[in-house]
């Protein structure tokens, strides 16, 4: 749903028609967008709080009102009970009203704003225990001398039960007792609040409200509009910092604003990204430039054998020329085959493939078939698990072919490999296969540039005898595509180990075993 608005808020930015393109760009404006909601957000609460302390405040005032309506019942009450009831009845306020009404309907005693107007309630509707009844249909008048009743008002109606004495000294004799069977007549006393004080005070509040509640409105869209443009001046920053940097310009960085908030973080995340940027080009620059030196060796000396060939037919010798073209030929599709494989196993897809391969099985094929190449090398194998992994075959018969290559072609005289289970680490369950020669062994300080395509380090491992210079960055990129990693470590043979730890679908024990010249070799 947010999209969409968003979206929609997009096409309007984009309207041929300038008014539209103008206030759609505004409300697009993550700066507007964030004024209006914090205002409305702001606004709502503020009518909220007025609708609770309207009617928190009606609530108790109308309770106090109701108490001052019934104290005045009950000091009408005592007057009664005491036989010195005034005519007119006391009026303590003018904004209530009391009467004495007999059980007959007939008023014995009021106050002055209540002379000749009729009872208040009938009788015959007041409960023994009394009434309390609170008007509130229209707009509350204060009550006034003579028949101008408050109609939004409270009502306390509370029963008397006199003696026939006593009735007859209220009313001196004017009013005819109704004696019951018991000698005992009911009088009522009703006394009327009104309920303008608290309509007053509502306005008052409402009024006040009605100047504050723009005013408050004004000041947080303003503080809000403020502090946005501030929290995002930085990111107008990186867009126009960004918008300066091009390909050939991926040196710079974006600004990096003071502190640790998301917006510091993001440009350092930006900053880190454009430098993984410059990386990648780089390597891809320098790739280029090393695939295109390595593709024009070849290509230059199988030229120059087939022009020699061509200017001097006679005294051509064409068996060796042909041997000369075959071999370059083939040393430029190792070359290409190289390449692609390369680029396979960096661009692949990072996740289990769903075939599993005998990874002891695969080292076993790789190591008879170099044993066939490489005379002069004695190889040792040992096995202590035997371990399936998840990979597609191409790629990790590939990673133990160049893996073996490597330590077969700086090797002296001895090449030993092993597979053990990985006890510790982050990859969980695992096999670790050790490769190691007795060559000139890698610096400390140059293990991790062997990895680099078209890698050069110095003189005693330097790339010969058919290598690509891509071997090794295929062993580290399927390793990584595989959820593994590769690194380089001393041998105790005196050269070079390199340790391949790769995650398996499963792990099995397996008894350690060699072939008798691999025997010799490990004992």
């Amino acid at each position: 749903m947010r999209l969409n608005s968003l979206g929609y808020l997009g096409r309007l930015a984009r309207s041929r028609w300038r008014v539209v393109r103008f206030f759609g760009r505004l409300a697009a404006s993550v700066v507007v967008r964030t004024t209006v909601a914090a205002t409305v957000a702001v606004g709502l609460a503020l009518l909220a709080s007025l609708v609770a302390t309207v009617l928190v405040l009606r609530t108790a005032l109308t309770r106090g009102i109701v108490q001052t309506a019934r104290s005045e019942a009950y000091d009408i009450v005592l007057l009664v009970r005491n036989g010195d009831v005034p005519r007119p009845l006391p009026l303590p306020r003018g904004d209530l009203a009391a009467q004495i009404v007999s059980s007959t309907g007939q008023v014995v005693a009021a106050t002055p704003n209540l002379r000749g107007v009729a009872p208040l309630v009938n009788p015959h509707h007041v409960p023994p225990a009394g009434l309390v009844v609170t008007r509130a249909t229209s707009k509350a008048r204060s009550i006034l001398v003579g028949h101008d009743i408050d109609i939004r008002s409270v009502l306390v109606a509370e029963p008397i039960a006199l003696t026939t004495r006593a009735a007859a000294t209220l009313a001196h004799s004017a009013v005819p007792a109704q004696v019951g069977s018991s000698g005992v007549e009911t009088y009522y006393v009703f006394t009327i609040a009104s309920l303008a004080s608290v309509d007053q005070a509502t306005r008052t509040l409402v009024h006040i409200f009605d100047v504050v509640y723009p005013l408050v409105l004004l000041v947080v869209a303003s503080a809000t509009w403020w502090l946005a443009r501030r929290a995002l001046a930085p990111v107008d920053q990186m867009i126009s910092d960004v918008a300066e940097i091009t390909s050939s310009q991926l040196d710079q960085r974006v600004t990096e604003p003071p502190g640790d908030d998301e917006i510091a973080r993001l440009a350092q995340t930006m900053n880190a990204m454009l430098a993984r940027l410059e990386h990648a080009l780089i390597r891809e620059k320098q790739f280029i430039q090393d695939a295109s030196h390595e593709l024009k060796s070849p290509l230059s000396a199988l030229r120059t054998t087939l022009e020699v060939g061509a200017l001097h037919p006679e005294i051509t010798d064409w068996d060796e020329s042909t041997q000369i073209a075959l071999s370059e030929a083939d040393r430029m599709q190792r070359l290409i085959e190289s390449l692609l494989l390369l680029a396979r196993a960096e661009t692949g897809p990072r996740r289990p493939a769903s075939t599993e391969l005998d990874l002891v099985g695969v080292v076993e094929d790789e190591v008879a078939r170099l044993e066939r190449l490489n005379p002069r090398l004695s190889f040792a194998l040992a096995t202590d698990v035997h371990a399936t992994i998840a990979a597609e075959p191409e790629l990790l018969r590939s990673l133990v072919r160049n893996l073996l290559e490597n330590a077969a072609r700086h090797a002296t005289s001895r090449v030993r490999v092993r597979t053990s289970t990985l006890v510790t680490g982050s990859l969980g369950p695992g096999v670790t296969l050790d490769v190691d020669d007795d060559g000139p062994g890698i610096p400390p300080d140059r293990r991790d540039e062997v990895f680099e395509r078209f890698a050069r380090l110095d003189t005693a491992r330097a790339r010969h005898d058919g290598g690509t210079g891509l071997g090794l960055a295929i062993v580290r990129s399927v390793a990584v595509g595989l959820g593994g990693r590769v690194r380089v470590l001393d041998s105790d043979l005196g050269g070079a180990r390199f340790r391949v730890e790769l995650p398996t679908a499963t792990v099995t024990a397996a008894v350690s075993f060699a072939t008798p010249l691999r025997q010799k070799e490990l004992s």
